[in-house]
């Protein structure tokens, strides 16, 4: 965890975000008696200068060392960006289950091996302006998506180490805490440099209960989420509810998963049909990356239909990966292996339709074997041997990519 330290920077800005709970300054104010003479009460006495540094040093190893935590409050993607009403619990190697709420829309949050996947309302998706062959299929099943389309990575910001790491590195704005009440609990609020980003300690068990932080950039990243959240540490059902959850979304649901992160179309003029004697029929098209903000790579599946009134329906498929930015060539085909003695000519129609996948099977092999291995982790403290890169995949930004760890792994995703 790298050093806090003294240096005074800019305080100011306004954060978007409505209160949480009512924070009293602690103090008293004159009074006016009867007869009309002011008269102040005798000041009470003014609590010592509290130093801030070696307070949020020890809130900050503390809150490491967590198995779990939970995280309670507002988040935005970036300041001005719609907020979302959040709570979420996450362990100390990455894996992460809560829920969002915006706008009305609702949505589910899991990250489980470095893959990010949501659950929500179409008008959630409609809110992000996402869209692609198969959105349709998006409203209430487990899709994949980008942090930009959730609005944080919970893995790579709010992760006990990985929070304890961006917040130490931030600088403070004043050597001494400020002693408050929050929520009828005494606290001491700490500023640190920049648009205005607080942290409140707990005056009598030295722990992070809330942090208030304009940019909440993860580590290699140029941007991240605004954050009002509170916190606190994980129990031991609590940890056991998340990876029973992540556990039964990966057993049972999300191989039926779609890929929001790329937005595939077919590029135009590019679909042939070609029917040779049989007739033999292959349809080949390219598939290519219709967005702005995509990122990663995804699995995408060709499904074709091949048609004839005489000779019935015939169906082919094939499966590649969709880099963002980039291009896809598929083609597939059939044989009706009509055998005639007496040649004949047959029209035949072919309706090529494109969907996503947003978890193989042989993926879904791995995370159930990483969720098993990091659940004993954590619930055992080893906190460095469930720090195995989750959410490095899904990135910090939606202009980061992650990487081609898809590859090319056929149609196993499944219906």
């Amino acid at each position: 965890m790298a050093p806090v330290t003294h240096t005074r920077g800019r305080r100011g800005g306004r954060f978007a975000f409505a209160a949480m709970g009512t924070i009293a300054v602690l103090g008293l104010a004159g009074c006016s008696l009867g007869d009309g003479e002011e008269t102040e009460e005798p000041a009470s006495e003014t609590a010592a200068p509290v130093d801030a540094a070696p307070l949020l040093e020890e809130a900050l190893a503390d809150l490491a060392g967590y198995p779990a935590l939970v995280a309670t409050g507002q988040i935005a993607g970036s300041v001005g960006a719609d907020v979302q009403e959040t709570t979420l619990t996450v362990a100390d190697g990455g894996a992460a289950q809560g829920t969002f709420q915006v706008n009305g829309a609702n949505a589910e949050v899991a990250v489980a091996d470095g893959k990010l996947f949501l659950r929500a309302d179409e008008e959630f998706w409609l809110d992000r302006n996402v869209f692609g062959p198969d959105s349709d299929d998006f409203e209430g099943n487990w899709v994949r998506a980008t942090t930009g389309q959730a609005g944080i990575n919970p893995s790579s910001t709010l992760a006990p180490p990985a929070l304890a790491e961006i917040l130490g590195g931030m600088e403070l704005d004043d050597d001494n805490a400020v002693e408050e009440d929050l929520d009828g609990t005494r606290v001491y609020r700490i500023d640190l440099a920049g648009e205005r980003n607080q942290v409140w300690v707990d005056a009598e068990t030295n722990r992070l209960v809330r942090i208030a932080i304009e940019e909440l950039v993860p580590e290699g990243a140029e941007n991240g989420p605004q954050v009002r959240l509170d916190l606190a540490e994980a129990d031991e059902a609590a940890v056991e509810e998340l990876y029973s959850g992540l556990t039964t979304a990966a057993e049972e649901e999300l191989t039926n998963s779609r890929d929001a992160r790329v937005e595939a179309a077919w590029q135009a003029d590019t679909g042939s049909l070609n029917c040779d004697e049989g007739p033999s029929c292959t349809w080949s098209g390219t598939v290519y990356d219709a967005g702005s903000n995509s990122s990663g790579t995804v699995l995408i599946r060709m499904d074709v239909t091949f048609s004839n009134d005489e000779l019935g329906t015939q169906e082919c498929s094939e499966s590649g990966s969709l880099e963002a930015g980039g291009t896809l060539d598929l083609s597939c085909g059939i044989d009706y292996n009509v055998t005639s003695s007496d040649p004949e000519d047959y029209n035949i129609d072919a309706d090529a339709v494109l969907s996503t996948r947003g978890l193989t099977s042989s993926q879904q092999e791995e995370m159930l074997a990483a969720l098993v291995e990091q659940k004993e982790a954590t619930l055992s403290g080893d906190a460095e041997a469930t720090e195995d890169g989750e959410g490095a995949e899904d990135g910090a930004t939606t202009e980061q990519t992650e990487g081609t760890e898809d590859g090319v792994e056929g149609a196993d995703g499944g219906e």
